[in-house]
């Protein structure tokens, strides 16, 4: 009886072992056939040193997989794993498969709304920092500027219920001790600019132009001086000067630059005596160049091309009668000398009068043109004083006219 029962159990004993070699060889043909298959949910039936385990991320879901792949295209298609425009793999679906342990990250496109100001922007993107979304709907940030996800109206027009905002900085413009800021904000008040750009906000210390609960509006400007006695340190510009030299050549009263000037540059320390924003005194305590200016040079013509005849040519050319003759070269030799570029930095000419005057009535070319300066004189004597006999009675009683 003892002898019957371990026999029993030898022949359960071979039983059992047979039937899990049956069980492991049916689940080796079954990843077989499903690797064949292409179901990624399985790994791939293959030994081969070549293949390798792959990681594929996609959205939530992870698939992992053995395969023989030699790129990421590869092993998507391997794995039927579908992109759809917009859809954005990492690495790049051309990289190459190179370590047994490889991970592919897919991150779907979605269908988002970036709202800047009054726009509303349709964006399709994979990008998930908000940044990168606003830059894919094709806005520009800049550094002081947010994106916000906030809640968004328009369900039946996108399909989203929130939005990406842009809330554009605002520019303040501060007079800060003599110097020009321009600063950028997302701040509320005055306050909390000041607070951000590290600006003491003692009235001992600091007169504000404005109050420090004032808004922050777009384009604001204010003012920030210092209280008492202070030392400021200024950058100001030199004004470069002028050589002028005269061309005989060139038609008279053309001006040619030769050398064009650039203005220096200098730093300027001050002791300034200031309160609620009245600069009561300023003294200089130092000046240091920091750029030289650099003297510009100019040509002006002095050519004078005169009609050809003598005097009396051009004042019958003039239509001045020749009884007037003589009075009118009394004058004008007393005046100019017969010289039509005459000047005492005052009056101009043959007559000497203004040089709005002969532009008036000779053009800009008046000093190659004696002929239309006698008309003009013609034109004052006989609008002043009824003729060229009088006009020579009034000069030659008082010495001008």
């Amino acid at each position: 009886m003892r002898q019957k029962r371990v026999k029993i159990s030898l022949l359960a004993i071979v039983f059992f072992v047979s039937t899990l070699l049956f069980a492991v060889a049916l689940k080796q043909y079954s990843l077989n056939a499903a690797a064949a298959d292409g179901d990624p949910s399985q790994t791939e039936a293959t030994t081969d040193s070549s293949s390798h385990h792959i990681s594929i991320f996609d959205e939530n879901a992870q698939i992992n997989v053995r395969s023989g792949a030699t790129t990421v295209r590869d092993a998507l298609i391997r794995a039927n794993i579908e992109l759809n425009e917009g859809d954005k793999v990492e690495p790049a679906l051309d990289e190459e498969i190179g370590s047994n342990d490889f991970n592919i990250n897919i991150y779907r496109a979605r269908d988002l709304v970036v709202v800047d100001g009054n726009h509303r922007i349709h964006v399709k993107t994979a990008s998930t920092s908000p940044e990168d979304i606003v830059a894919d709907a094709g806005v520009e940030l800049l550094d002081e500027d947010l994106v916000n996800l906030v809640q968004y109206n328009n369900l039946l027009e996108s399909g989203n219920t929130l939005a990406y905002k842009v809330t554009r900085a605002k520019t303040v413009n501060i007079d800060f001790y003599g110097k020009k800021l321009n600063v950028r904000t997302q701040a509320k008040t005055v306050a909390q600019l000041l607070k951000e750009q590290e600006i003491d906000t003692n009235s001992e210390k600091n007169w504000i132009s404005v109050s420090l609960r004032t808004k922050i509006s777009d384009g604001m400007k204010f003012s920030i001086q210092p209280q008492g006695i202070q030392t400021i340190t200024l950058d100001e510009e030199i004004n470069y000067g002028e050589k002028v030299t005269q061309d005989y050549d060139m038609e008279y009263g053309k001006r040619q630059v030769t050398k064009y000037g650039e203005k220096g540059k200098k730093t300027v320390t001050y002791e300034v005596n200031m309160r609620n924003g009245v600069e009561l005194s300023r003294k200089k305590i130092s000046e240091i160049i920091v750029k030289a200016p650099v003297q510009q040079e100019v040509k002006v013509g002095m050519k004078i091309s005169l009609p050809s005849g003598s005097h009396e040519d051009w004042m019958a050319a003039a239509g001045i009668s020749s009884g007037d003759y003589g009075y009118v070269n009394y004058i004008i030799s007393h005046e100019s000398g017969w010289r039509t570029n005459a000047s005492n930095g005052r009056y101009f000419g043959l007559y000497q009068t203004s040089k709005a005057r002969l532009v008036s009535d000779c053009g800009g070319n008046w000093v190659n043109d004696p002929v239309c300066q006698l008309r003009s004189a013609t034109k004052y004597a006989n609008g002043r004083y009824g003729s060229w006999s009088n006009a020579y009675k009034v000069w030659t009683s008082r010495g001008w006219w």
